[in-house]
């Protein structure tokens, strides 16, 4: 505009009076421009307020993924409308379910957790300020500086800019510049619960106790897995699987040779399993599963010799487990898995036959206790029957010697069947290792990783609670207030 009214002027079209006069008025007007978008913006940037704490949008959006995550862990395996078929669906058709899940009354639900979480973090905010916790500048730039810091690091991964800001936030669609915000406020408060927690006295009974209600919360099982590459169902001439009561000639053979085949697995997978616990080595033949018989060692015109084909000989379970399992990485990992309540092997039958062994009363190898026996079909496959396996150590004044002898587990079979109850996957499992709130600590700590790990769950619960009971005091102070109902309905509708 400016521009344009010097070039008038140069033609005298205008006198100097009210060229001025023109431009008051257009910057009182880009001005009065300006003020509207700040006004726009900052309005539109917060939800509610928590007292005089503004409940910011991206803290808001934070709050309704965790909600809504929450409520999807806690209550869809449960939902009527989910199938039992629902894992094998296409995306689309499970998205559409996930959609009925969330129907209006959930989105609401969600919608007020989501705003009381946000309520009660801002309070903890305010009172960490008020206490003394505020972060300093230098802190500021400190935490800005590692953001940025990470987001490099996965874009020199080779991410895009969206996959690195959809990791680095946790892919709650925040900016760099409302995450950097967002962590400030976060360290604020950890910086205010872990003043907190120097102030609690944790004993060796709490620990315990806390242990106790829920070993497997804690306590982490070490084993070893070897998968058989056993046969799926054979396809029809439509490539359909074929069903049980097929009449079709061809089929009929296809499918009894399939089932045959199964038989003969579990029949290798038997003999693995009593070789391996008698003697610890087995030689395992490359077979021919519709008869059982090994195949033959060819010879340089491709016909077959009298001797037969090796896959292992005299192999150790770890061997087979590296050499000749299907286990998904067995080559690299040897077969070995990491089991408790967080972490699973990636199948739930051989988690479920896992967590059943303990370490025996001197600790020097491990009981297998009874299995809980569902209402449903068992498909684990497992035995039923305590089992018990020592070591050779004399007694437990030696730490270091015991470790170094324990007997690993029995191997045991582990099956998963179809619905129709027929073989879909096959394993030999054994375990290792337990690392639990008895196993010693490393060399120079005080504490071994699981006691440590409940000491600092329970300091941090000792946190949480103070904290929620210092907000609950407050009363009214950091009531939840100025709802915007149409921004929290827009996102809401963004959400789902």
């Amino acid at each position: 505009m400016a521009t344009n009214i010097k070039a008038k002027k140069k033609k005298g079209s205008y006198d100097n009076k009210l060229i001025k006069w023109i431009a008051i008025g257009l910057a009182a007007l880009v001005v009065l421009i300006v003020a509207l978008m700040i006004i726009v913006n900052v309005s539109g940037s917060y939800v509610a307020k928590a007292g005089s704490e503004k409940i910011y949008t991206y803290e808001f959006k934070y709050f309704l993924s965790q909600a809504i995550y929450e409520e999807y862990d806690a209550e869809f395996d449960n939902f009527e409308g989910k199938p039992d078929d629902y894992d094998t669906l296409p995306e689309a058709e499970k998205n559409n379910i996930i959609d009925q899940f969330f129907d209006e009354a959930r989105r609401e639900k969600c919608k007020n957790a989501a705003l009381e979480k946000a309520r009660v973090f801002k309070a903890e905010y305010a009172l960490a300020v008020k206490n003394g916790y505020k972060l300093t500048n230098k802190q500021k730039t400190n935490v800005k500086a590692n953001v940025d810091s990470y987001y490099n690091y996965y874009r020199n991964m080779g991410l895009t800019d969206e996959q690195a800001k959809y990791y680095l936030t946790s892919g709650t669609g925040m900016t760099l510049s409302d995450y950097k915000k967002w962590s400030i406020s976060q360290i604020t408060v950890e910086n205010y619960k872990a003043a907190l927690k120097e102030t609690y006295n944790v004993t060796d009974e709490d620990i315990r106790k806390k242990y106790d209600e829920e070993p497997d919360e804690y306590r982490v099982l070490t084993g070893r897995v070897f998968k058989f590459d056993i046969p799926t169902v054979p396809k029809d001439k439509n490539g359909d699987p074929v069903k049980p009561d097929t009449e079709e000639t061809a089929d009929k053979v296809a499918y009894q040779d399939y089932l045959n085949k199964l038989e003969n697995y579990v029949k290798v997978a038997e003999q693995m399993r009593d070789g391996l616990n008698a003697d610890g080595k087995f030689t395992l033949y490359d077979y021919n599963y519709s008869t059982l018989t090994p195949n033959k060692v060819k010879d340089d015109d491709g016909k077959d010799t009298e001797e037969d084909k090796v896959i292992a000989k005299d192999a150790t379970f770890e061997d087979l487990c590296t050499s000749a399992s299907k286990w998904t990485s067995a080559s690299s990992n040897k077969g070995v898995i990491s089991v408790n309540h967080d972490k699973s092997s990636g199948v739930d039958e051989i988690d479920k036959y896992v967590l059943r062994v303990q370490w025996n009363s001197d600790r020097t190898g491990f009981v297998v206790t009874e299995e809980k026996v569902d209402d449903e079909t068992d498909s684990a496959g497992t035995s039923s029957t305590s089992t018990e396996t020592t070591g050779e150590t004399t007694g437990e004044d030696n730490k270091e010697e015991e470790t170094a002898k324990v007997k690993p587990s029995d191997i045991e079979i582990v099956k998963v069947n179809n619905e129709d109850g027929t073989l879909k996957e096959l394993y030999l499992v054994r375990v290792e290792d337990i690392n639990d709130i008895d196993s010693a600590p490393e060399e120079g700590a005080e504490m071994n990783s699981i006691q440590s790990s409940i000491k600092a769950k329970l300091l941090e619960d000792k946190a949480v609670a103070e904290l929620e009971e210092k907000v609950a005091a407050a009363g009214s102070k950091y009531a939840l207030k100025g709802q915007k109902d149409k921004l929290i309905n827009k996102i809401i509708k963004e959400q789902f």
